[in-house]
């Protein structure tokens, strides 16, 4: 039960990269893998750039990327204000959970938004970006024109809908690569294809 917490520290002990692990999930190996890629590259969440996402030399269980956020993105330490700008985040994460070319504000939803990815969980499925936009009439959503983030509930519930939905309804499925695939209630399709899609 609870959390493993891991801090590893930099500049003589000045900043540091901060990590959690759900205790039911934690596994020493994969946390010794991941303090080693860690240890490599403790400079980098503080080198100006708000996040990278990084490929990991050897997978950390069944993730392959690492996500490194700045201070004040991860918000590892926000409620000790007098240590939170010298405290990022780093965690392991599939390819298909955080987007290739994704701006602050995105990672930002990705990790605090609807739908939040459980980066604490180090067995978890995965949690395939979902960018959605569309106008799918009658439904219980209402028109969205700008990509923004949902959940797979979220997701099943349209493609469920599109294919009886008024003719000119229709649904765009943003990929982590950037990809964009539409569908209309005569293109519309299972969510096990699309969920393939996302998974990439």
């Amino acid at each position: 039960m609870g959390f493993h917490e891991y801090f590893v520290l930099r500049d003589q002990g000045r900043s540091a990269v901060r990590f959690t692990v759900r205790g039911q999930c934690h596994d020493p190996a994969a946390v010794s893998s991941f303090l080693a890629v860690l240890g490599a590259r403790r400079d980098l969440p503080f080198d100006g750039q708000s996040h990278h996402k990084v490929p990991l030399p050897t997978p950390v269980g069944p993730f392959s990327h690492a996500l490194f956020c700045a201070p004040a993105l991860g918000q590892a330490c926000i409620a000790y204000p007098a240590i939170a700008a010298r405290v990022a985040t780093a965690f392991p994460i599939l390819d298909c959970e955080i987007g290739d070319a994704d701006p602050e504000v995105l990672i930002d939803a990705r990790i605090r938004g609807h739908g939040a990815l459980p980066y604490s969980d180090w067995s978890r499925q995965p949690q395939p970006v979902i960018d959605l936009r569309f106008d799918v009439q009658p439904s219980n959503y209402r028109r969205t024109l700008t990509f923004k983030v949902f959940t797979s509930a979220d997701l099943k519930a349209l493609l469920d809908v599109l294919p009886t939905a008024a003719a000119q309804s229709w649904l765009e499925v943003r990929s982590f690569r950037g990809e964009t695939r539409r569908f209309t209630p005569e293109t519309a399709t299972s969510l096990s294809e699309v969920t393939s899609f996302l998974h990439g």
